[in-house]
């Protein structure tokens, strides 16, 4: 049976096997995630192997001040707090590593993002790195250091939608 595409997480899908290298991940995954989506603080999408969640991402809604902004992000008079979207978390098992899931995961999400910010607005994507090297992780693919944090990062909006645009990719998914 082929992995699921990216689904909201729900009651059925068993998180309790899943272990990605980082502790405070698969933590919140197995004991905070249903409960905050289900209280409409985060949305998870889970991509699973007949029910057995494989890899998860979390979206969030949230806000920063301007003073933490990478100047490229911040230009301008941005309002106070700045409107932003949040990638609270993005793993996969690390049984399933190497297999793509974590980019075709990552790359649902920025989707889902250009599309909420055209919806509601939101100036950048922000990500908590876990470690430095998760920070590296994000770096490599366009996030921005915030002004006095190495761990928080962000991507422009703008930046991400144009990434998206010149991969083809239809940001008219689910």
């Amino acid at each position: 049976m082929p992995l699921s595409a990216p689904e909201p997480l729900n009651a059925t899908h068993d998180v309790s096997r899943f272990t990605c290298g980082k502790a405070a991940l698969d933590h919140w995954l197995q004991t905070r995630a249903l409960s905050n989506q289900e209280k409409g603080f985060t949305v998870v999408m889970v991509v699973h192997d007949a029910g057995r969640v494989v890899g998860y991402y979390g979206l969030a809604p949230t806000a920063v001040v301007p003073t933490v902004l990478p100047r490229s992000i911040k230009t301008g008079q941005p309002p106070d707090p700045v409107p932003c979207l949040l990638l609270g978390q993005l793993a996969i098992d690390v049984e399933w590593a190497g297999h793509g899931i974590g980019t075709g995961l990552l790359r649902h999400a920025l989707i889902r993002c250009v599309q909420g910010a055209r919806l509601i607005g939101g100036r950048a994507l922000m990500v908590n790195a876990i470690d430095p090297q998760a920070a590296e992780f994000w770096r490599r693919r366009g996030f921005l250091a915030s002004r006095g944090d190495p761990l928080m990062l962000f991507r422009s909006i703008a930046d991400i939608a144009a990434s998206v645009t010149a991969a083809g990719l239809d940001a008219s998914i689910r």
